[in-house]
């Protein structure tokens, strides 16, 4: 049993082993299957993948190429908008530039106010010889320009009420259409051009040359042919006489054809333009007062202010007119009137180097009414470092002169004027062209003076006004009214008061410096209330300046009666703050009164004002010696010997220095 177990036992083993070989057998066969499937799954996947990244290679290079075309189109694109805006911008551009062009040149024709000289016609032998029409219209281009060239006037040309000043053309018609010929017809349908046409034919006398101006009917020149540079020369004064007539008459006016300058100014005045006759009133008032009418030059230089106040050429003439005529008041005033003028909008009416010279020339108008000598020089100084204007040059040179003695200054007068006279100043004067000075005063006559040494005053001045100059017609108002006030105080003091009275009586009572000489000549022969009437008929008559003051306060001290010297020296100082004179002899006053003490701030007051005066000094001196300063008082007095006295005041000095020990 135990070997059937056994037996059976093996078998069962065997099968077992057999089953378990079979199921591994199948199971590798079944790896085996499942690993080929495997494998070939992994083959196909392979494949698959191999596609899909042959797929997606294909579709990035198309989206590559895809992005290159869109890049190209994109750039393309860009191009195209920066074509089409550059385009835009090129074509705004030159729309603009020629909008602008088109602007400027209607612009410039509107305001082409210039002169077009047309070709002349003239007869066909003529034009076989040269002379064309063209060279005619050329000759008289050539005088116009000459003429506008040699006429010096202060006017600015933006001030005429028709000015074609430096732009003359002559104009040769093209044929067709061309940008000039395009520019001409806008220019003669908006500007103001003047035309300038003619002809010239023959006549049994010659030739004669016809000009005609804008259409006007013409004016006819007849003469023999080989005139005709005179018939030219004629015709452009014509034109010239028509289309500029203020500058026609100053133009001639430098030749010495005053009557015809003055029947030019006399129609503008009457018949020209309203912006016109200001300035023809002013010239022309000049012109007849050179004519010894100063009636009519007031009347037209005041009708002239009127018209227009804000024009500083007849605010400025009026102020030397009234200075010829004496009245100092009336110059003050319209001396400062046309002061502020100029420095607002009236400057613009006048060229800028007459601007300057006005302006200097008036402001030392104002400086020497009011006795601000030392800011007068300064005027002057300025005057002669500027630009020559209408004889402003010699002008300058000869009222630096004189103010420079005013300011007691004698022997920086005597450098400044150096070896020229008082007839040397009269013969330039006679000269000059535009010769302009208000407060006209003889220099050397000056210097004299204010040396003490009268007789040769008088003599210089004498010999002034018996030269060609001074008996000249144009001088005689001003001989009247200002030289001649002078040589009768300089007669005075020289001894001869009948002459100096024969003198005086010559000149105007509405004349401030003759009424102050009047008081003076008076004065000098103690005649007290003669002198106190004139002084007060002259303070009437300039209530602004401060001369008859300090001459009446200088009178009542030569009189004794100190506190009335004193009251005039006062309202001397207030109407004139920069004249040394009131303060000095206000101290003088003081030192009379026993008050020295007091003087001396006048003396210093002077002094600030003219330090060149040497009797200033010699009472300064003697003030302070007075009041007990003995060492200030020797170099006041030291001072003083430096500087130009008179006999007197040297005798004066000397006593002083003695009492000094």
């Amino acid at each position: 049993m135990a070997d059937e177990s056994e037996h059976a036992g093996g078998n069962e083993g065997k099968a077992a082993d057999s089953l378990a070989m079979a199921i591994a057998f199948g199971a590798v066969a079944q790896n085996e299957r499942i690993a080929a499937k495997a494998e070939a799954y992994l083959e196909v996947q392979t494949n698959v993948g191999r596609a899909q990244e042959q797929v997606l290679k294909l579709q990035a290079a198309d989206l590559e190429r895809e992005d290159r075309l869109r890049h190209w189109s994109l750039v393309v694109h860009h191009f195209g908008d920066v074509m089409r805006v550059t385009f835009e911008l090129t074509f705004a551009i030159v729309a603009v530039v020629v909008v602008a062009a088109l602007s400027a040149a209607v612009w410039s024709a509107a305001h082409d106010d210039g002169l077009v000289i047309e070709a002349f016609k003239v007869p066909p032998d003529m034009a076989a010889k040269g002379l064309t029409g063209d060279v005619i219209a050329s000759e008289l281009l050539d005088r116009l320009t000459d003429m506008q060239a040699h006429t010096d006037s202060s006017r600015a040309p933006s001030s005429y009420s028709s000015d074609w000043g430096n732009d003359i053309k002559i104009e040769i018609p093209n044929t067709g259409i061309s940008i000039g010929e395009a520019y001409r017809y806008l220019a003669g349908w908006l500007g103001h051009q003047t035309h300038i046409s003619g002809e010239i034919y023959r006549t049994d006398k010659g030739v004669a040359l016809t000009v005609r101006t804008s259409g006007e009917s013409g004016a006819r020149f007849e003469g023999p042919e080989t005139d005709l540079n005179a018939l030219v020369e004629k015709a452009a004064e014509s034109v010239y006489r028509r289309t500029q007539p203020y500058r026609y008459a100053v133009y001639v006016s430098t030749q010495n054809r005053n009557a015809l300058a003055e029947s030019v100014l006399s129609d503008l005045a009457s018949n020209g333009a309203d912006s016109e006759k200001p300035w023809a009133y002013t010239l022309w008032g000049e012109f007849v007062l050179n004519d010894n009418d100063l009636a009519d030059a007031l009347d037209h230089a005041r009708k002239a202010a009127a018209l227009a106040p804000e024009l500083p050429l007849a605010t400025s003439n009026l102020s030397q007119i009234e200075a010829d005529a004496g009245h100092d008041e009336q110059e003050l005033a319209n001396a400062r009137a046309a002061l502020k003028s100029l420095r607002g909008d009236g400057a613009r009416l006048v060229t800028a180097h007459s601007a300057f010279e006005m302006g200097l020339q008036n402001r030392e108008t104002i400086d020497e009414e009011l006795g601000d000598f030392g800011s007068a020089v300064e005027d002057t100084e300025r005057l002669l470092d500027g630009p020559e204007f209408e004889s402003s040059h010699m002008a300058a040179r000869y009222m630096h002169a004189a103010d420079l003695a005013f300011l007691h200054d004698v022997r920086g007068s005597r450098r400044a004027l150096g070896a020229r006279t008082d007839a040397d100043m009269e013969q330039d004067a006679l000269g000059a062209y535009g010769w302009q000075v208000a407060n006209y005063v003889p220099a050397q006559f000056m210097t004299f003076a204010q040396s003490g040494d009268w007789k040769a005053a008088r003599t210089s001045l004498q010999a002034a006004l018996d030269s060609p100059a001074g008996r000249n017609t144009g001088s005689l108002i001003g001989n009247r009214t200002q030289l001649g006030p002078w040589l009768a105080l300089a007669e005075a003091k020289s001894g001869d008061i009948p002459g100096a009275l024969r003198q005086i009586g010559k000149s105007p009572l509405d004349c401030y410096l003759c009424l102050r000489m009047r008081g003076e000549i008076d004065a000098t022969a103690t005649n007290w209330g003669g002198a106190e009437y004139w002084f007060a008929r002259a303070a009437a008559a300039a209530p602004s300046i401060p001369f008859a003051y300090t001459q009446w306060g200088a009178m009542l001290l030569a009189k004794g009666d100190l506190d009335g010297a004193i009251a005039k020296f006062t309202l001397a100082n207030r109407k004139g703050p920069h004249f040394a004179d009131p303060p000095e002899m206000w101290g003088e006053a003081l030192i009379a009164k026993n008050r020295s003490d007091l003087a001396l701030a006048k003396f210093a007051e002077a002094d600030k004002y003219a330090p060149n005066w040497g009797r200033l000094h010699l009472k300064w001196g003697e003030a302070l010696l007075w009041s007990g300063k003995a060492d200030e008082a020797k170099k006041q007095f030291q001072i003083a010997h430096s500087l130009d006295l008179t006999t007197a005041e040297q005798s004066e000095l000397a006593r002083m220095k003695g009492l000094h020990g």
